[in-house]
């Protein structure tokens, strides 16, 4: 194991990683995590704001570069965060949540842990794609305390694995998408790697052709696995916070609401949904609904 100290600023590790959008990290105390990224294990702490404490299989320059692209430590979140709208909402969403940071994930990952989160809340998502990995993915021996850690499985081995041998890992019907997208990427009828060079609209029609695969978790995929920041998930709570909050009252259809979305929050509009998603989530409904009747976009406001 190689030890070092990475520089970061503008960056909270434990609001990023416990934010919705990856689940294949671990933690004990919302502090120090580990993982895998690729074949190499990570062991991450932050003790300070300015830095990240880092353990980990790979090499200090390896892991250096993995990790700043992997959290998008290259960018300027203090720009991004400049764009974004300055309604009270939005200001107390990134002032709740500063460091917050959207990841550069593996594609295949994202798109096989939003199949997996079909109706299913973070801790269950984590325990299914703990386990998938820990039983179909390749085992990496670690001198650490920590047991031995598994890399996330490709198509190959979810192929050979079978439908009826991923329905055993508590995924229900999600089971049957999972192998059937599987099928699909390893007989190289989708080439997620392609992906990267398309267009948001190009990249979206094939991802929605992968067996459940519809709007929000095509959308989840083009924002945390490919770095669309203009793509916008809706969950129910993103739902429930452009019904209450930004659309009050109106029967607004989809194209509206996507166009509203495009025209508010901008080109980074994935990375305000982040921070909205994650606020409002955990406020307290009475603390939720004060706001919702506060909305300057309320009628009479």
């Amino acid at each position: 194991m190689e030890s070092f100290d990475l520089r970061v600023r503008d960056f909270n590790l434990g609001l990023t990683l416990s934010s919705g959008q990856v689940f294949h990290w671990a933690t004990s105390d919302g502090c120090h995590w580990h993982g895998m990224l690729g074949k190499h294990f990570y062991h991450l702490h932050q003790p300070k704001a300015s830095f990240l404490r880092v353990h980990t299989t790979a090499s200090p320059s390896l892991g250096r570069q993995d990790l700043s692209h992997y959290f998008g430590l290259d960018q300027s979140l203090q720009r991004i965060l400049k764009s974004f709208p300055k309604d009270p909402l939005m200001r107390e969403a990134t002032h709740a949540y500063k460091g917050l940071r959207l990841l550069r994930q593996d594609p295949w990952v994202t798109l096989v842990s939003f199949i997996l989160s079909s109706t299913k809340q973070i801790l269950q998502i984590r325990q299914t794609v703990q386990e998938i990995s820990c039983r179909f993915g390749s085992p990496h021996a670690i001198q650490t305390h920590h047991s031995p850690a598994w890399a996330f499985p490709d198509p190959a081995q979810l192929v050979q694995a079978g439908e009826s041998r991923l329905r055993a890992c508590r995924m229900g019907y999600r089971a049957k998408y999972l192998y059937q997208t599987a099928c699909l990427i390893q007989e190289g009828q989708i080439q997620l790697d392609s992906l990267r060079t398309c267009s948001l609209e190009e990249a979206r029609e094939v991802l929605m052709q992968c067996p459940g695969v519809g709007p929000k978790i095509a959308e989840c995929v083009l924002l945390f696995g490919y770095g669309f920041q203009e793509a916008f998930p809706m969950d129910v709570w993103i739902r429930r916070i452009l019904e209450d909050y930004y659309l009050p009252g109106q029967k607004s259809s989809v194209a509206q609401v996507q166009a509203f979305v495009a025209d508010y929050f901008g080109p980074h509009s994935g990375y305000a949904q982040q921070y909205l998603f994650d606020h409002v989530r955990n406020l307290p409904s009475e603390v939720w609904q004060a706001m919702v009747k506060a909305s300057p976009f309320a009628q009479g406001s």
